[in-house]
């Protein structure tokens, strides 16, 4: 018998999913569930590979279940998970009840293998348990999009552009408005917007430059520009971060960012269309 407050304890997240699955395996005359079958529910909960994998390893340190060659097994009988489903469920009732109207979530991306950075981190008690992908976490921030969806990078490339081309396709719904800000003026970000294998335009996505030449003191011409990364989803969710659109970012540099949702987004979401209304359109033709 598990105790209750060890469930609890164990499973800091995801209470409702975790639940669920709890059901599901309990209804079952296996208790078992097949890898596929676990990726389909990952898809019912919009749990991302990664967030399905730390509760998966949450569940497997409760006890709640175990590993099998071909997926998992209810560690219990069908009677003790559903007990165990129903504190959960009001377990998430209760934070629901009681919960911030601003969440933060940490996005980090480790450097690429091998890394004496991811050799150190535990050694100063570092937990990588509870903090998410920085891939993942882009890839449902923009799903999330009901409205809009506004990408601002200063530096591209045209594996980036891909990357790009992956989080406009996530937001499924056909009248979202997608927006990418640029810098504009490097020959290399146009040739990757440009370029072979750019999907920008099926998207319908509209490109901004922020680079605004101004002269300064002297005879030199200085260009006023940006050096923010920002994911804005509406105006309720955002990611603020290091993250560049480009390969060095998304597969081999550690990049740290945080993902905020909630009305501490409206300043992100007013610097944003502040942004917007400065920038020039390009053609993604020219």
């Amino acid at each position: 018998m598990i105790p209750e407050e060890a469930v609890v304890d164990a499973i800091s997240s995801e209470h409702l999913a975790a639940a669920e699955l709890l059901v599901r395996l309990a209804n079952r005359e296996s208790l078992s569930m097949r890898a596929r079958l676990l990726d389909d529910f990952a898809r019912e909960q919009s749990l991302s590979s990664q967030k399905l994998g730390t509760l998966l390893e949450s569940m497997l340190k409760a006890g709640l279940i175990a590993r099998t060659q071909y997926g998992i097994v209810l560690a219990s009988t069908g009677n003790d998970a559903l007990r165990y489903a129903a504190v959960l469920r009001g377990v998430a009732y209760a934070r629901y009840r009681q919960r911030d109207a601003n969440q933060v979530e940490i996005t980090l991306s480790p450097p690429a293998h091998p890394s004496r950075l991811m050799e150190a981190l535990p050694k100063h008690g570092f937990s990588w348990t509870r903090l998410y992908n920085t891939k993942d976490s882009l890839i449902e921030l923009a799903s999330q999009a009901e409205r809009r969806l506004v990408i601002i990078s200063p530096f591209l490339d045209r594996e980036g552009v891909q990357w790009i081309g992956q989080l406009f396709e996530a937001t499924t719904r056909k009248q979202i408005e997608r927006i990418m800000v640029i810098r504009g003026r490097d020959k290399a970000d146009r040739e990757a917007l440009y370029g072979p294998g750019s999907r920008l335009a099926s998207h319908g996505v509209k490109i901004l430059s922020y680079a605004i030449a101004r002269d300064s003191s002297g005879n030199m011409t200085s260009i006023e520009t940006f050096h923010a990364k920002i994911l804005l989803a509406d105006s309720d969710k955002a990611y603020v971060g290091s993250a560049n659109m480009t390969r060095w970012s998304r597969d081999l540099s550690m990049e740290c960012g945080v993902i905020l949702r909630g009305p501490s987004v409206k300043p992100v979401a007013t610097l944003v269309d502040t942004i917007l209304a400065i920038s020039e359109q390009l053609s993604i033709n020219s």
